[in-house]
Order: structure tokens, then sequence, then C-alpha cells
């Protein structure tokens, strides 16, 4: 099965390796706790890493260290250069990422203009609302022919079953939890 893997399958994954990580899964979501959603995360990591094709886009890499960075900076309201300071460990959460590429064998998809075309062409995804970064990652899907698509985001998730891969077929969209029951 080929297995497009969006960014926050990552920050699941990342949020319990790090103190600094933690501030980027504080709530629950679909009854789970934050380390629920990290155990999930990491066994989807692993069972596709086993026995399926798995891919995400280069586009990870920028949203997992804005949504630290973000998180960060609302915390360091009215410190002096922190705008500056707070870069190096919003940073460090981007080798994280590589690192779990790396570890988990998963393939970096290049965000090229053939992407935002093959984007542009999904008009479902602009009539249902569907913003540029999340567009992006479906778009990265189709052009993978991914079968599942693993997601955190409410948006791509009810795009399940309107997405068609390069083979005809519908992607079906999935949370980690219930990824993991299809793999």
């Amino acid at each position: 099965m080929r297995v497009y893997l969006d960014t926050g399958v990552f920050l699941d994954y990342l949020s319990t390796r790090g103190n600094t990580n933690a501030i980027l899964r504080s709530s629950e979501r679909r009854g789970r706790t934050p380390a629920e959603m990290a155990v999930d995360a990491e066994r989807l990591f692993e069972k596709v890493s086993r026995t399926h094709a798995g891919a995400t886009s280069c586009l990870t890499y920028y949203e997992v260290e804005e949504a630290l960075y973000r998180l960060l900076a609302q915390s360091a309201k009215g410190v002096s250069r922190a705008e500056t300071l707070l870069i190096p460990a919003a940073r460090s959460i981007t080798t994280q990422v590589q690192m779990v590429v790396e570890l988990f064998n998963v393939s970096v998809l290049d965000l090229t203009s053939g992407t935002v075309r093959l984007q542009l062409q999904q008009l479902e995804l602009q009539t249902r609302g569907i913003r540029a970064a999340d567009a992006l990652h479906a778009a990265s899907a189709i052009a993978f022919d991914a079968d599942l698509l693993v997601s955190t985001d409410n948006a791509l998730l009810h795009l399940d079953g309107v997405l068609i891969n390069t083979q005809g077929l519908k992607i079906v969209c999935r949370d980690t939890d219930l990824a993991l029951q299809l793999l």
C-alpha cells in the first residue's frame, strides 16, 4: 500500500520526544490523549516502514518548524529579541523530522510547479475551502499515487473518497488510529 503522511503525523510522533515539543499537542483529539496519539503515530511509522511505501511532502519540514515557532512565540510575548532567539529552538524540530524520515524510510516528495498545477486542477479542493498547504498535501498524495492519506487535519480527513490517485482509485483519508486498522 502507498501511504501519504501529512505533517500532523510527524507532530504527533515528535510531541512526546523533547520538552519543547510537548507544546505541539496539549489537548485530546477524538478521545485520545497526546500520549496515545504519539503511540499511534509511532506504530504507524513502524508499520509503514516495514511493509508499505510511505511518503510526505517537503512542505512538512516548513510546517513543523512554523507550528513550533508560533507556539514558542506565543509563550515569549513581551520578551525582547525573542523572535530571533526562538529560531534555533524551532529549527531543531526540522532536524528531528529528517531523523524520522530516515529512521522510517519515508520518501520526501519535492514541491514543484507540477504539484501546484495538480493542486489547481482539483476544483473540489477549492469548492470545499481547502487552504493552500492542505491542498498541496492533497496534490502530493495524488501525485504519489497514494492509497491512503494519513492526516490529523479535519479538512483533509473530510476528503475521504473524494481524491482520486493517478490509477483512478479513491484515496482513503484517515487519522493515525484508524489508518492502523487498514494496514
